[in-house]
C-alpha cells in the first residue's frame, strides 16, 4: 500500500469517526430536548407526584451530561486528541472507543 493509500484510508476512517460523533451529539441533543419538554409538562401538571418529577429531573440531568460528553468527544476529535488518554497519553484501544465513544482515558487510567 502506498503512502497515498494510507492517507486516504486514514481520512476515510477519520470521516467515519467524525460522522459517528456528530450523530451521537445530535441524538443526545434531541434526547435532552425531548426530556426537557416532558419535564416542563410534568412541572405544570398538578396531578403528577413529586417523586415522578424528581425521577424525570434526574433523567434530564443524566441526558445533559451525556450531551456534554458527546460534545467533548467531538471537540477532541476535531482537535486531534481523540483516541488518546487524557491522563497518560497512551492510545485508547479502538474497541473501547467503539463501546464508549466519549471515553477520554485508557482502561488503566479509568
Amino acid at each position: 500500500m502506498s503512502d497515498a493509500d494510507d492517507t486516504t484510508t486514514s481520512a476515510t476512517a477519520a470521516d467515519e469517526v467524525e460522522a459517528r460523533l456528530v450523530a451521537d451529539v445530535e441524538a443526545a441533543r434531541a434526547n435532552v430536548q425531548r426530556l426537557q419538554e416532558e419535564y416542563e409538562q410534568l412541572l405544570t401538571d398538578p396531578a403528577v407526584i413529586q417523586e415522578d418529577k424528581d425521577s424525570h429531573r434526574i433523567l434530564l440531568e443524566r441526558a445533559k451530561e451525556a450531551l456534554r460528553n458527546a460534545e467533548r468527544a467531538l471537540e477532541r476529535h476535531r482537535s486531534g486528541t481523540y483516541g488518546r488518554c487524557s491522563r497518560c497519553g497512551a492510545e485508547i484501544p479502538p474497541e473501547r472507543l467503539e463501546a464508549l465513544p466519549e471515553a477520554d482515558t485508557c482502561v488503566n487510567c479509568s
